[in-house]
């Protein structure tokens, strides 16, 4: 298992992750890294795309408004095609 990581100033994660903040935040040793991301402000697609191309393992998306999100799918916007890594919602 991997550390959970969170950046508060990109807390959406909605701009193209570099490679500095990998290093900065998870670091070489941590060899299954996870990392949250509050929803809104883009699509779960390009969360979770800008996570991978940093070499995160699992993308964790947190709802924090007040609903119940066991009807809330994680849809493709069209643009899905080729993540390979886990992700998955939490209320």
């Amino acid at each position: 298992m991997g550390k959970i990581h969170y950046d508060p100033d990109d807390e959406y994660v909605c701009t193209e992750l570099d490679e500095s903040v990998y290093n900065k935040t998870v670091g070489f040793n941590d060899t299954a890294p996870f990392y949250l991301a509050r929803r809104g402000e883009c699509s779960f697609v390009q969360k979770i795309r800008s996570m991978e191309n940093i070499g995160i393992a699992v993308g964790i998306v947190v709802d924090d408004k007040q609903e119940i999100i066991d009807n809330i799918l994680m849809s493709d916007d069209g643009t899905g095609g080729g993540i390979r890594i886990p992700s998955m919602i939490i209320g």
